[in-house]
C-alpha cells in the first residue's frame, strides 16, 4: 500500500513539474519586444479591433482551469490579496501550483526516509508554506518602503495645493517624481481618475492595494475634506508631521526592545547550534536522537515549544506604535 502511494505521489509530482515548467516557459518566452509585436498584430487585425474590450481583464495563471479557479474560489481570495499587494511579477498561478508540490515532494522524501509520518507531515507544510512566506516576505518590504516614503509623497502633494495647484496635479508630481512603489501606486490612481473614474473610489482602490494604516489615514482625510471643507495642504501637513514623529518614537521603541529580540534570536539558535556542532563532533552520540521513536518525539516536541516560545517573544517585543 505504502508502495502504490509514493508511486502515485511521484507521478503527481511529476505532473505538476511539468506543468509548473510549462507554465513558466510561456511566461519568460512572451516577454520584450516580441510579445509588444504580437499585441500590434492582434490589434491591428480589423476583425479583431472591432471585438476589443475595455474592461481590463485579469489574468493570474497561464493555465486556463487554474486561472478560472483562481478567479473565481473564495478561499484563493486571501492569496490573490497578498499577491496583489506584494505587488509580485510572478504570476499568481505559479505559487498556487508550487505549494501542493513542494509539499508533496517534502512528504514523499521523508517517507521515503522512513521517518514517522507526523514528522512528514510537518515538514511537508513547512516547505508547502514557504511560497506563500515568500509573498509575506515580499509584501512586507514593500510596505516599509511605501510608509517611508509617504511623508515626503504628502508634503509634495501640500506645496502642491499650496502653489495654487489642484489635488489631482499634486498626485501626478508624486507620480511622476517619487521612486516605486509609492510612484507607481499613485500613477495608477491618476490613471484611473483619467479613465473617469471618480476620486474616492481610485483612493479606496489604493488602499485595497496597500495594507498601510498612515495611507487609509491620508485617504479619509481627503474624503471627510471633500465633505466638509477646510484647508486640505494644512490637513495633509500636520498628518506628515504625524507619521514623522511616529517614526521617531518608532525607533526609540526598537533601541529600547533590541536585547530582548537579540535575546530570543540567541535562545532560538542555540539548540541549533549546539546540535549541530554535536553532530559534527560525534554523529554516533547524536544519531540515537534522530534513529530512537522517544528520540523523535522529544525533537517534535522540542521544535515546537522552540517555536511557540519565538513567537511569544516576538509579539513580546514588537510593540506597535
Amino acid at each position: 500500500m505504502l508502495t502504490v502511494l509514493i508511486a502515485l505521489g511521484i507521478f503527481g509530482t511529476i505532473l505538476l513539474f511539468l506543468q509548473g515548467c510549462a507554465a513558466l516557459h510561456r511566461l519568460m518566452s512572451r516577454r520584450g519586444t516580441d510579445r509588444a509585436i504580437e499585441r500590434l498584430q492582434k490589434w491591428s487585425a480589423p476583425e479583431v479591433a472591432a471585438q476589443l474590450n475595455i474592461v481590463r481583464k485579469e489574468s493570474l495563471s497561464d493555465i486556463p482551469w487554474l486561472n478560472d479557479a483562481l478567479l473565481t474560489m473564495r478561499r484563493f481570495q486571501p492569496l490573490r490579496v497578498l499577491h496583489r499587494q506584494a505587488d509580485c511579477r510572478v504570476p499568481l498561478g505559479i505559487f498556487a501550483l508550487g505549494m501542493p508540490l513542494l509539499g508533496l515532494t517534502a512528504l514523499l522524501l521523508a517517507l521515503s526516509m522512513h521517518q514517522p509520518m507526523v514528522l512528514a507531515f510537518l515538514v511537508a507544510v513547512v516547505l508547502g508554506s514557504l511560497p506563500v512566506g515568500y509573498l509575506y516576505w515580499l509584501k512586507s518590504q514593500r510596505m516599509a518602503t511605501f510608509e517611508r516614503q509617504l511623508p515626503e509623497a504628502l508634503e509634495l502633494v501640500s506645496r502642491a495645493l499650496k502653489a495654487g495647484h489642484a489635488f489631482s496635479v499634486g498626485m501626478k508630481l508624486v507620480g511622476e517624481e517619487a521612486a516605486d512603489p509609492i510612484g507607481i501606486e499613485f500613477r495608477r490612481v491618476c490613471d484611473e481618475i483619467s479613465m473617469g473614474v471618480a476620486l474616492p473610489h481610485a483612493l479606496k482602490n489604493m488602499t485595497d492595494r496597500l495594507d498601510c494604516l498612515d495611507l487609509r489615514f491620508f485617504v479619509t482625510s481627503v474624503l471627510v475634506q471633500r465633505e466638509t471643507g477646510g484647508n486640505l495642504a494644512e490637513i495633509i501637513d500636520s498628518l506628515a508631521g504625524m507619521i514623522r514623529k511616529r517614526f521617531e518614537l518608532q525607533l526609540k521603541v526598537n533601541a529600547l526592545s533590541a536585547e530582548g529580540r537579540f535575546s530570543g534570536i540567541l535562545l532560538f539558535g542555540l539548540p541549533i547550534v549546539v546540535g549541530f556542532l554535536l553532530h559534527m563532533t560525534n554523529p554516533e552520540y547524536m544519531g540515537v536522537l534522530f534513529t530512537d521513536p522517544i528520540g523523535q518525539n522529544l525533537v517534535m516536541v522540542g521544535s515546537f515549544l522552540m517555536v511557540t516560545g519565538a513567537i511569544i517573544m516576538k509579539r513580546m517585543v514588537a510593540i506597535k506604535v
